[in-house]
């Protein structure tokens, strides 16, 4: 019986001591070889890193500023556009309710009591119009007149609006700035040729005059707006109360 023990317990001790050594192999062996394993980031790869990285901010921020470029761009275009829009939409409402308010030409003048003359070629453009009536003011007939001028260091066009007792008396009213950059306005107004009937459509004749604005209104006016930040913008506004004169036969 002993025997037995004996001879199981030598079998069992050299396994055991080469489990013993293998652990105690392996527990010296992993931090050595760990720290060989381990040596660090070399000057060139540093290098080569951080010349990525560069690259990769320098075309990121490329991106960035053209896309705010971008932006800034179709921003200014849109904000112009609108601006042209409402300036135009005001000029049609005046033209849309323009009226023949006194048509003799002693009421018109620079002394006080008279109105001021009125015009529809040259600058400024000036005509009467109705304003809207309302649930608490009645309907009230404006001088107003439009130009393309710099006031105060501001180039613009500009519109002055005064009740009829106003420019009798010749009170000074402050100009409104509807359009930025507007270098010059050009109106021209339609004619029907000589000899075409009036109930027959045509080509119309275009010209830079139109004489007594205080007795007949232009019936199409278009107007050439030249600005200083782009090409010129053009506009056709109606006047419904106003004429399609026929054109006279040119002097000898």
């Amino acid at each position: 019986m002993s025997a037995d023990v004996r001879h199981q317990t030598s079998d069992v001790r050299p396994e055991t001591g080469d489990r013993r050594l293998e652990t105690k192999g392996h527990s010296l062996r992993s931090p050595v070889s760990c720290l060989r394993s381990y040596q660090g980031f070399t000057l060139v790869e540093l290098l080569i890193a951080a010349t990525m990285l560069a690259i990769l901010f320098v075309g990121l921020g490329a991106h960035l500023r053209g896309g705010l470029a971008v932006w800034h761009h179709a921003t200014t275009t849109v904000e112009a556009l609108q601006r042209q829009r409402v300036a135009f939409d005001r000029l049609d409402r005046d033209l849309a309710n323009a009226i023949v308010y006194d048509d003799q030409d002693a009421s018109y003048g620079t002394n006080p009591g008279q109105l001021p003359s009125l015009q529809f070629e040259g600058t400024p453009m000036r005509w009467f119009t109705v304003s809207r009536s309302t649930s608490t003011q009645p309907a009230r007939v404006h001088v107003v007149s439009y130009a393309c001028e710099a006031i105060d260091g501001v180039r613009g066009l500009w519109r002055t609006d005064q009740l009829i007792g106003q420019a009798r008396a010749r009170r000074e009213v402050a100009p409104e700035l509807v359009l930025p950059d507007c270098e010059s306005l050009i109106a021209e107004f339609a004619y029907r040729p000589m000899g075409q009937p009036a109930d027959q459509p045509g080509t119309l004749e275009w010209r830079r005059e139109w004489s007594e604005p205080t007795k007949e209104l232009p019936h199409l006016i278009r107007m050439t707006v030249q600005l200083t930040t782009g090409l010129p913008h053009r506009h056709l506004a109606v006047v419904p109360s106003g004429a399609l004169r026929s054109t006279q036969p040119s002097p000898p």
